[in-house]
């Protein structure tokens, strides 16, 4: 009996360890380096403009507040030669709602066109944290604004 119990704990020790390594790297992976945000702090008429290490960046959206469950076109363009490619995320600021990732490359000319789709909120307005950071760790960059849905 007491190796069925050695086998037991070295078996269930065993699991335990493998699942704590697995949540310890996932965790790592998932963590972002302490990454300093230049944040837009109100967007005027849809736009907003950065000035980030002496380039211009700037998103265009068809408004500050974005219908919920309808495609709105964004742009983003800046004036820096070979932008990287970069990602958009946005979360939800009032509560969790997933996260909504986009990914934006630029083309020729430095600009960047993609669709926004935010899911419906069921309080009728939601407010949304959205993040654009740099997919080229060489060439960082680390942006943010806030749009609301409804």
């Amino acid at each position: 009996m007491s190796a069925l119990i050695k086998k037991t704990l070295l078996v269930c020790g065993t699991i335990a360890g493998a699942f704590a390594l697995g949540f310890g790297y996932s965790y790592w992976q998932a963590k972002p380096a302490d990454i300093h945000f230049e944040h837009c702090s109100a967007l005027q008429q849809g736009r907003c403009s950065w000035f980030v290490e002496q380039q211009q960046w700037q998103i265009s959206l068809p408004s500050n507040t974005l219908p919920a469950m309808l495609a709105q076109p964004l742009r983003l363009s800046t004036d820096l030669e070979n932008p990287p490619p970069l990602e958009l995320r946005l979360q939800g600021k009032d509560m969790y709602m997933g996260e909504v990732k986009v990914k934006l490359q630029a083309n020729a000319n430095g600009s960047y066109q993609s669709e926004l789709l935010l899911p419906i909120c069921n309080t009728g307005k939601m407010r949304w944290r959205a993040e654009i950071t740099s997919l080229d760790a060489s060439r960082p960059l680390a942006l943010s604004f806030e749009v609301d849905s409804q």
